[in-house]
């Protein structure tokens, strides 16, 4: 249920560029819709390019949703700091 709500969030993120919603959005209204590129009397074919179809989803919606998890990761982690070389002096040595 988590990863749903994180995928509407994608969505509804207004800094998120509609090219990139577009690349989640007309997969996912294709596998709903009852046209297929396979007509169904085909042999039974017609479920094939649906599951090619989910398969392009899921990896473009993994890659998307990744890219943006990290992206705003980074901007809620902005007051840690890493990777600091640091000295340790005594009050007298100055």
């Amino acid at each position: 249920m988590g990863r749903i709500l994180f995928i509407l969030k994608f969505l509804f993120d207004k800094k998120v560029p509609l090219k990139e919603k577009w690349w989640v959005i007309v997969p996912l209204i294709y596998i709903l819709s009852p046209a297929d590129l396979i007509p169904a009397p085909i042999l039974g074919f017609s479920i094939v390019d649906d599951l090619v179809m989910l398969s392009f989803l899921l990896t473009k919606v993994y890659d998307k949703t990744k890219k943006y998890y990290f992206d705003n990761k980074k901007t809620e982690d902005d007051n840690i700091v890493e990777n600091v070389e640091y000295e340790i002096r005594k009050d007298d040595e100055e």
